[in-house]
């Protein structure tokens, strides 16, 4: 990348200069490399693969996000930059209108959900552009098990290699283990990736955990951090499954006086999650209990505590979950409580999975039952396969 493209680039998104990771990744995918990013949030992911629309102006981008919310927040992001984006996901009115524009080689980025590669009318339209990158962003979701894993990722690899045109790809994720990383190269059928790992630990974000030998212990435990978190801004509860999440609605209601009004659930039952997730947005509820469904995509800056109320899958899902409170930049706190029967619950849940499974949730587990900071061993975990 010259510095006349370094200019270009930061004359059209707005922004002074480039941090030293967006510069080697930017450089990398202008060189044609395939690429996959590692960092926290406020590393500037997304520049990285928006810049090679400015870079490439007469073709087009595809971009792969698992969430409504990412999709519309980088259409927006494109139309403050004056690029042509479109994104496709059920119930938006312009869908038909997307398609015709993309046909006759009218967008410069379209931005999808692996589900909607299947499509053969998007597919025909596509095969009217040359695709000069396709990203895959929040890549982790290839690797994650349970109730909210989204199987259509694994085909995003034949979409790529079934494409007129080879394109550059890239993957992004704040949480990759080093152990994924040969997994999501094979599987997006990515050519030698280069990995760049940036910054991970957020200062402003506390972790810590906490073994509850007991329910009765565990929620005691939530008792008293939203006592203590109750006046300072919104709360995140993650529970497991949905029947946690509905027994931990219940517990706040009828032991710790909450009005049902100022709770907000998540989870991938709810016929009104939209609305759910929009009264916790704009702060008429200020608790939200929710499986991990909630979050990603979802950027609201004032939260202040999570509540990890039960051991989850993995590291990466764990950090994941703590990585959405703090996002304003000032302090805040997840707290992980756990026990054995969390353990041997979820080994439960995926005895059916493979090997990788498994470990991920054994990591975890002696993470837990170590002695270490928690905020150094979750971060170590990704670290240790930087290059």
């Amino acid at each position: 990348m010259t510095n006349k493209q370094e200019k270009m680039i930061c004359n059209t998104f707005g922004i002074s200069e480039l941090k030293p990771f967006q510069k080697k990744v930017i450089t990398d995918l202008s060189d044609g490399r395939d690429v996959l990013g590692l960092a926290r949030t406020s590393e500037g992911k997304s520049i990285c693969f928006l810049s090679m629309i400015a870079m490439h102006p007469n073709e087009l981008l595809i971009g792969i996000l698992p969430t409504v919310a990412l999709m519309r927040d980088l259409v927006q992001r494109c139309g403050d930059s004056k690029i042509r984006a479109g994104c496709l996901y059920s119930g938006n009115a312009k869908n038909t209108n997307i398609i015709e524009r993309l046909k006759y080689g009218k967008l410069q980025a379209l931005f999808v959900a692996p589900e909607r590669l299947n499509d053969p009318h998007l597919w025909k339209a596509i095969q009217k552009n040359k695709v000069h990158t396709v990203v895959v962003d929040e890549v982790h979701c290839l690797t994650e098990w349970g109730n909210e894993f989204r199987p259509m990722y694994r085909n995003i690899g034949k979409f790529i290699k079934d494409l007129p045109h080879s394109p550059v790809v890239s993957a992004f994720s704040a949480t990759i283990m080093p152990d994924d990383i040969s997994y999501i190269s094979k599987s997006l059928r990515m050519k030698n990736p280069v990995v760049h790992i940036g910054k991970l630990k957020r200062s402003n974000l506390t972790l810590k955990k906490a073994f509850v030998k007991n329910d009765a212990a565990r929620y005691a435990k939530v008792r008293k951090a939203i006592q203590k978190y109750d006046s300072k801004g919104k709360i995140v509860i993650y529970c497991t499954r949905v029947c946690d999440v509905e027994d931990m609605r219940d517990f706040l209601i009828e032991d710790c006086d909450i009005s049902a009004s100022a709770i907000a659930l998540c989870h991938s039952r709810l016929s009104d999650r939209a609305e759910q997730e929009a009264r916790f947005r704009s702060g008429k509820a200020h608790i939200m209990i929710a499986t991990s469904a909630f979050g990603m995509g979802v950027n609201i800056s004032d939260i202040r505590l999570i509540i990890v109320s039960q051991l989850p899958f993995s590291v990466a899902s764990f950090y994941q979950m703590a990585g959405r409170a703090g996002r304003d930049g000032k302090h805040a706190k997840a707290l992980l409580l756990w026990n054995d029967t969390d353990f041997q619950m979820n080994l439960d849940i995926i005895s059916d999975t493979d090997d990788r499974a498994v470990e991920a949730t054994n990591e975890l587990y002696a993470i837990c039952e170590s002695a270490d900071d928690l905020h150094d061993a979750v971060i170590g975990c990704f670290a240790k396969g930087g290059v």
